[in-house]
């Protein structure tokens, strides 16, 4: 490895803690890697804290800021420390068995480091920020996808370009992936937000690799002959076994009209065919009247039903749910998710070879934690979260807020891309719970705008500090789709074809 000038010299070590002096006119920043060349072998390890002094006692300093004294030669310094991640020695990268010398030489990372680190995914995020440089690419395996990831950050930091980068990424690799993405605030379709405006639906391959519902253009429709008392747990997740015993007992009695015709009979006063307890009856009407007239009328069309064979083929599939009321929201999401999550799970337990076929699936959640709050009933997304793993569909939590994620779910999110946070406890859980992290608090901070922190694990062990690729630079560098098509034939022998074919339809039958 042909090596820069040195950034500085380690001056002192103590476990996978690393302390070195900055030499004069270097720019380093918090979270930056950096290597540290140590006889045999070398190490990564990244900025987590900085101090700068002098050798002046601090009385000292105070006379001569104040200009009431001048000291003869002393030195001033900026002591950097770091925590080691990785150590290569004699071919092999693995973790740091030991740590470096005194007087080692510290080298800021280059491109050959970018190789060793092994940042480059098929999902590519950004480049790897180095102070003011930006190296190689980084970013994530497919593998990933089922280990399920989280995109945490306030409002401004850059998670909706984060979320076109990636999703861009996935249709790029279709039929291998597709997307399932449920965009809350209706920026994804255009991107709202995003300078020059640029959204999904610019992506070169949106109209043959992307499916767009919206509440707007009435294609949210769910059927209420499609749904089954099965669903009522989706749909009402504070259902009670007595609720459902009634619920059961009607659609036996009535089928698929069960619940157009109950809310019918009870609203006109009379008496159900079924008998049940009132304040269960009551229960269970109140819930089936909360059903929107426009998003659940009494037909048999149910667009998820489109949503599932579109999953399937590998087109991804955007759904707008902006505005709607907070409990139609929630209504949509978890039912089309749980049919598509388990479409995979049944073809994976009844017909393996056409599991093997089927798309790996990431679906993104927005506002995740109104989903995933422990202090709220279970949904559909903990359980993709904790075991469909295995079935190739993950989750993609993306919230301001990840301390309102409930632990055990947070504890299976293996990819985590970490953006500015604004507050003290969302940073916290961040760090305190994400391995690797322990020190990153300030780092987290002082994040600007589309800057992020990339953990992926297993291949990325380690907080990678990156710039997300800007999502407008990604589609003027992607350019045109390109469709295989055989080239037109030119159209001075497409006139001249014409004309025989018109001279031999005008010639007399024998």
């Amino acid at each position: 490895m042909v090596n820069p000038e040195p950034i500085g010299f380690v001056c002192g070590t103590k476990g996978d803690s690393v302390s070195f002096l900055v030499n004069k006119n270097v720019n380093l920043a918090f979270g930056q890697i950096v290597r540290i060349d140590s006889s045999d072998r070398c190490f990564y390890a990244r900025v987590v804290n900085s101090e700068s002094s002098s050798t002046l006692e601090t009385i000292e300093q105070l006379r001569e800021a104040e200009g009431k004294e001048a000291f003869g030669p002393y030195s001033a310094y900026r002591r950097v420390e770091a925590m080691l991640f990785l150590e290569k020695r004699g071919g092999r990268v693995r973790s740091p068995t030991f740590n470096p010398n005194y007087r080692d030489k510290v080298y800021a990372t280059s491109e050959e480091d970018c190789s060793i680190l092994k940042l480059s995914g098929d999902l590519k995020l950004g480049r790897l920020r180095s102070a003011d440089q930006l190296l190689g690419t980084v970013g994530i395996d497919i593998s990933a996808i089922p280990r399920m990831m989280g995109m945490f950050g306030m409002t401004g930091s850059g998670k909706t370009n984060t979320e076109l980068i990636l999703n861009a990424q996935i249709i790029d690799n279709s039929p291998r992936t597709v997307a399932l993405i449920y965009d809350f605030a209706g920026q994804l379709l255009e991107g709202k937000e995003i300078e020059p405006q640029r959204g999904l639906k610019d992506h070169p391959l949106f109209h043959s690799k992307v499916q767009y519902y919206s509440a707007k253009d009435r294609k949210l429709a769910v059927g209420l002959r499609t749904i089954t008392p099965a669903k009522l747990d989706t749909l009402f997740p504070d259902i009670q076994p007595p609720q459902k015993r009634f619920a059961w007992a009607l659609y036996q009695h009535f089928g698929v009209t069960w619940i157009e015709m109950s809310r019918e009979i009870y609203a006109n006063s009379e008496k159900l065919p079924v008998h049940a307890n009132k304040v269960v009856v009551e229960a269970l009407i109140q819930k089936l009247s909360s059903l929107s007239n426009e998003l659940f009328p009494a037909t048999n069309y149910s667009f998820v039903n489109s949503v599932l064979q579109n999953i399937c083929k590998g087109i991804t599939c955007l759904i707008d749910i902006s505005g709607l009321r907070s409990e139609d929201q929630k209504r949509i999401v978890c039912l089309s998710a749980s049919v598509v999550a388990e479409h995979y799970k049944h073809a994976w337990e009844e017909n393996y070879e056409e599991w093997q076929k089927l798309p790996t699936l990431l679906i993104t959640l927005e506002e995740a934690h109104e989903f995933l709050d422990p202090n709220s009933s279970r949904t559909i997304f903990s359980d993709v979260a904790l075991t469909y793993r295995k079935y190739r569909v993950g989750l993609n939590a993306v919230t301001p807020r990840p301390s309102r994620i409930t632990f055990d779910v947070f504890a299976e999110l293996w990819t985590k891309v970490i953006m500015k946070t604004e507050l003290k406890k969302d940073r916290q859980y961040l760090t305190e719970n994400t391995p690797y992290m322990e020190y990153s608090e300030t780092e987290i901070k002082m994040l600007d705008v589309g800057e992020a922190l990339l953990i992926s694990e297993p291949k990325i062990k380690f907080a990678v500090p990156i710039k997300v690729t800007h999502y407008p630079a990604y589609l003027e560098k992607r350019g045109n789709a390109d469709y295989s098509l055989a080239a037109s034939s030119p159209l001075a022998s497409m006139d001249t074809r014409l004309k025989q074919l018109s001279e031999q339809s005008t010639k007399p039958l024998m």
